[in-house]
């Protein structure tokens, strides 16, 4: 492939003829598939035909679910004796691109970023469907490889295509640079006074199990960590804990008593009190994870209004109704009894739902060396209105994210414990899309975490008492560690 794209690094993967059309695929570490079919006049590439797909193993009811779905989409299976391996293919519409025009490759990011975007839905109306899709890199390799891995797969991508559609194509791949070494930032002291370092990249995906301000006491310090390295930081506060990270501390003494190496120093932040400064939209919204909330148990019901908002892309439950008395795919009473859902959703969220803060803005650096802090202000809501605003928040940045080192993020979740009470399932896949956007996830839990999501931690902090943390790094010595003192604000313990 002679021309870069976002989400790589990509790979060739097949390289050949076919139709009489020179066609290659290449692929990228989350498994979407390109197919470019080349355009070539006097023997020079002047276009291509793109094809794109994203892959995932499937585990169910997989032909029905692709007869349903409207968005293009196919399935392969593959018998090994007593084991059935199947992949599910999520695509989107071949297009022609001209490589004699600049932006061609901003064209096929485009479509990639929208398939990814469509994804986190695709997955939750499967699952509504009987069919279980995860990411390829969440399962064992050995469970897909040897479908994958076989040529005549890789040959079905482009193999359906009539000769006359193999004409035209465009693609492009932006250099996915590896990610330095982040300097090892001073974690706080060990029991005989030796200065903990820990090297921020290690704690970007951190449990920090324990309860109460020594749990958001560990999490501002990271928090304060990830600013110093100028990493955007965005986090749910509930309890106005986080504000003073806007200011240097008063207690500049103390820092030398316990060998802090930085001044007091206060960072740039911005706060957003949810519900008046944020909303969020119901295009983001899992609405069968929604319909869970507020105690709709009908199975069918849920996957079909969760297919239509999805497909009729509103901010508000309001416009959503208004779409669903102007359709003419639901019966009379079913327009009813969505309307009378959608009316309760109104009512019990009220004011969470409107246009969203584009994702950009809650990840965007600022000038300079410090990172900025986002606070979402959660003290207002209810458990409910906190649960579903954390879930379509992760959600809304997943699809705001890339695969580019363009989003160098995290998250902090004081009260993540929430979300995994309330579904764990929900909450696993959610946040292992957000890791695999490569946007950093700080947890705070009360108890361990579902073994298919702690696995992709690459720290766990456990709270002995109050400052005194118990760490364990993958591939380190565990260690023990008394937390340093804030170097802005005055949190308590």
């Amino acid at each position: 492939m002679d021309f870069r794209l976002d989400f790589g690094p990509w790979e060739t993967i097949f390289l050949g003829q076919t139709y009489g059309h020179e066609v290659e695929i290449v692929s990228n570490p989350e498994h979407f598939f390109i197919v470019i079919i080349y355009d070539k006049r006097d023997g020079k590439k002047v276009g291509a035909v793109i094809e794109g797909y994203k892959s995932y193993f499937a585990k169910g009811l997989m032909e029905a679910f692709i007869q349903t779905l409207p968005k293009p989409s196919f399935g392969i299976s593959k018998t090994f004796g007593e084991k059935v391996s199947k992949v599910f293919f999520l695509s989107f519409e071949p297009f022609y691109v001209d490589f004699l025009k600049e932006d061609f490759t901003r064209k096929i990011d485009s479509e990639i970023q929208k398939t990814e975007e469509n994804a986190s839905t695709i997955i939750d109306l499967a699952r509504a469907s009987s069919l279980d899709l995860k990411e390829l890199s969440t399962v064992a390799k050995a469970d897909y490889a040897s479908l994958l891995g076989d040529p005549f797969t890789i040959k079905s991508l482009v193999s359906g295509q009539k000769p006359s559609d193999l004409s035209r194509i465009d693609l492009s791949q932006k250099t996915y640079s590896s990610e330095e070494n982040a300097p090892i930032i001073q974690l706080g002291l060990s029991k005989t006074r030796e200065i903990i370092r820990e090297g921020v990249e290690n704690l970007k995906r951190t449990q920090i199990v324990g309860q109460g301000a020594a749990l958001q006491y560990s999490l501002y310090i990271l928090a304060e960590n990830f600013l110093l390295e100028n990493i955007p930081v965005i986090v749910f506060d509930s309890a106005d804990y986080f504000d003073g990270l806007s200011t240097g501390t008063a207690d500049s003494p103390t820092l030398k008593d316990e060998l802090v190496e930085f001044e007091p120093i206060g960072f740039s932040v911005r706060q957003f009190v949810a519900k008046d400064a944020i909303k969020i939209s119901m295009t983001n919204t899992d609405v069968f994870f929604l319909l869970d909330l507020i105690g709709i148990k009908d199975n069918e019901f849920q996957k079909n209004l969760s297919l239509f908002a999805f497909t009729s892309r509103v901010n508000t439950p309001e416009e959503l109704i208004g779409k669903v008395l102007e359709t003419k795919e639901l019966s009379e009473y079913e327009k009813l009894r969505a309307e009378r859902i959608i009316k309760i959703i109104d009512k019990q969220f009220n004011g969470c739902f409107g246009a969203e803060l584009p994702a950009a803005e809650l990840t965007k650096a600022v000038p300079g060396k410090l990172g900025r802090a986002v606070i979402i202000d959660t003290k207002t809501l209810s458990k409910e209105e906190k649960i579903l605003f954390m879930h379509t928040v992760i959600r809304q940045l997943t699809k705001g994210s890339s695969q580019t080192q363009s989003t160098n993020a995290s998250i902090l979740i004081p009260e993540a414990q929430l979300l995994f009470d309330q579904s764990s399932e929900k909450a696993t896949t959610a946040i292992l899309r957000l890791e695999n956007r490569g946007v950093g996830v700080v947890l705070g839990v009360e108890k361990e975490l579902p073994s298919e999501i702690s696995q992709t931690m690459s720290a766990k902090i456990s709270i002995v008492s109050g400052k005194d943390l118990a760490v364990s790094i993958k591939g380190k010595r565990n260690y023990r560690v008394i937390l340093r003192p804030s170097l802005s604000g005055s949190p308590r313990i």
